[in-house]
């Protein structure tokens, strides 16, 4: 069973990657809320006062922005097609190894692996 700190380091957690891939989309002032809140780990009261609005008049932006980032994934699934990309090139790393007794191949094989793990990291880097 779940406990209330478990629960809202998980929306913690889901609010951050959400925020990472469409932050973008939200409005300068949510933005600028939503990045307080989970980049600089600034509290409710610490953001009120950088932005003038309540405590309360925070924590409604960051509900209201975390429920618009949701509906936005919903449509785009953006944050889950990069989990399983990165699952799959985790899979694909760990099976690139290479076995055999002719050290002739073995340069071959070494060679072709690494231009693989290249091509893995660069696919890295641009979902990130």
């Amino acid at each position: 069973m779940k406990n209330d700190s478990d629960e809202r380091l998980l929306e913690f957690i889901e609010l951050s990657r959400l925020f990472d891939r469409y932050g973008g989309l939200l409005s300068e002032k949510s933005r600028k809320i939503v990045e307080s809140y989970v980049v600089y780990d600034m509290s409710l009261g610490e953001t009120a006062s950088e932005t003038g609005l309540s405590r309360q008049g925070v924590r409604d932006v960051l509900i209201r922005s975390h429920e618009k980032l949701k509906k936005i994934d919903e449509v785009l699934k953006l944050v889950e097609s990069y989990d399983i990309i990165n699952e799959e090139l985790d899979r694909i790393d760990k099976k690139l190894l290479c076995s055999g007794n002719n050290e002739e191949i073995n340069d071959i094989c070494n060679a072709d692996i690494s231009e693989i793990k290249k091509s893995i990291e660069k696919i890295r880097t641009i979902i990130s």
